[in-house]
């Protein structure tokens, strides 16, 4: 009888180890639990920041220079087609003179599928400034609208203006119309009815020259407020996809900036590309035959990339 006392203890000796150690892994298993959420947080950071460098090294630019242009005319010699040659290479457009018969008594200016007619000055009311349109415009983008370009007094091609053209540029004298585009299914045409000697070669006459024919050429075109705000569109490397760079060059808060954007001929459709990261925050509307990308602001120096791609 005296044993059976001390053999109680020496069961609950033997128990007690058991509980100790199931406590012991359940407060380890706790403790394991708490760390698992920030190991799933960390993972999916870290799965994202990899997508995301993916997409910024899918962002191959293919740089698009000023395409050249083939100017066609009966006449090689003649003062209208130098004139022409002389104002396309001060506005950094190169252009090879050709003869053809086909021509006859106009300039026929070729670029890509779009072609351009700079009309034979004719009996219209000579003109004393170039009014642009106030319209949004691919071959205006990046100038201001309703500005004027100077001119002397000078005979303008008339234009039987008809639908589907858009009048870019007015005779402010006469309202007559003085540059035309318009889009057919199988090409881009351009109209220009003044004539080159009779027209200051200001920045904004250049700078309508180059977007003219890169509009030609089939180039994406793009057009924004330019106070300290950088803009461009450039195709990349797998030819339905646009990079659209937005950046603040100055020390202000821009609040929404947009691009508007004309795209290539064919591209009908497009959305915003990339992972969240780059879409965060940007806007993709369709305007007429325009598209627009904006974003909710722009800090301090900052730069964004967004990615368009075709549908």
């Amino acid at each position: 009888m005296s044993d059976v006392p001390s053999a109680v203890p020496a069961v609950e000796r033997r128990r007690r180890p058991r509980r100790a150690k199931h406590h012991e892994a359940h407060v380890h298993w706790k403790h394991i639990a708490v760390y698992v959420p920030i190991v799933v947080l960390v993972t999916l950071l870290g799965g994202l920041a990899i997508w995301s460098f993916i997409e910024k090294q899918s962002l191959v630019i293919v740089p698009q220079p000023i395409p050249r242009v083939t100017l066609e005319t009966a006449d090689p010699n003649a003062r209208l087609t130098a004139s022409w040659v002389r104002l396309l290479h001060t506005a950094g457009v190169e252009a090879t003179v050709v003869s053809s018969a086909a021509a006859r008594d106009q300039l026929i200016v070729r670029c890509g599928r779009g072609v351009a007619y700079p009309a034979v000055p004719g009996r219209g009311a000579p003109g004393d400034a170039l009014e642009l349109s106030a319209a949004p415009s691919p071959i205006l983008a990046r100038l201001t609208p309703k500005g004027e370009i100077p001119a002397r007094a000078a005979p303008a091609a008339l234009l039987d203006e008809k639908p589907g053209m858009r009048i870019d540029m007015r005779w402010r004298n006469s309202a007559r119309a003085a540059v035309m585009h318009m889009e057919e299914p199988e090409a881009r045409v351009l109209w220009i009815g003044f004539d080159p000697d009779a027209v200051a070669a200001n920045p904004a006459l250049l700078l309508m020259l180059r977007t003219s024919v890169r509009w030609l050429a089939g180039q994406p075109i793009s057009s924004g407020r330019s106070d300290q705000f950088a803009f461009s569109v450039e195709p990349l490397r797998d030819r339905r996809s646009f990079a659209v760079t937005m950046m603040n060059r100055g020390d202000g808060r821009i609040d929404k900036p947009s691009v508007q954007l004309w795209l290539p001929p064919g591209v009908s459709q497009v959305a915003l590309g990339g992972d969240w990261l780059m879409r965060r925050g940007a806007s993709l509307t369709r305007q007429e035959d325009t598209w627009v990308v904006s974003l909710p602001s722009l800090g301090r120096r900052e730069e964004r990339v967004l990615k368009l791609t075709a549908r």
